[in-house]
């Protein structure tokens, strides 16, 4: 995985956070186990390196993926990094991140639902919880 797609990766796991437009404390911290699992699964890193990178991504980054969350070409924005991944051997097991992040407050609101429906479309991976 690219460096850009690993940043598309990080944007759409955290865009699931923001989507339903509430920030709740255990969607946000799916994000960060999730993450951190994936990537000591994915690459020769132990934990501490694993929220190393997660860390280096979010602090600079997160008050953008807000304000593209907030703004009018959301769509666009989420599309572009949706079609960045569509061809990553890896986008079933962030497809499957996605997913668990949607229900992680044992609520699966439409907003979240229509998305990941969007982005099973386009990957051609299995369907939304």
């Amino acid at each position: 995985m690219t460096n850009d797609q690993k940043d598309s990766m990080f944007t759409l796991l955290y865009a699931l956070v923001l989507i339903d437009k509430r920030v709740l404390k255990v969607e946000a911290d799916q994000f960060f186990s999730l993450l951190e699992a994936y990537l000591i699964r994915i690459e020769p890193i132990d934990y501490l390196q694993a929220k190393a990178q997660i860390s280096n991504w979010f602090v600079p980054n997160y008050k953008k993926v807000l304000s593209e969350m907030k703004s009018p070409s959301r769509d666009d924005y989420l599309r572009e990094h949706i079609e960045n991944l569509k061809d990553v051997e890896e986008r079933q097991d962030i497809f499957d991140m996605m997913n668990i992040i949607a229900i992680a407050d044992n609520e699966f609101h439409a907003a979240e639902k229509q998305f990941l429906e969007k982005v099973a479309l386009i990957w051609n991976v299995g369907t939304a919880s």
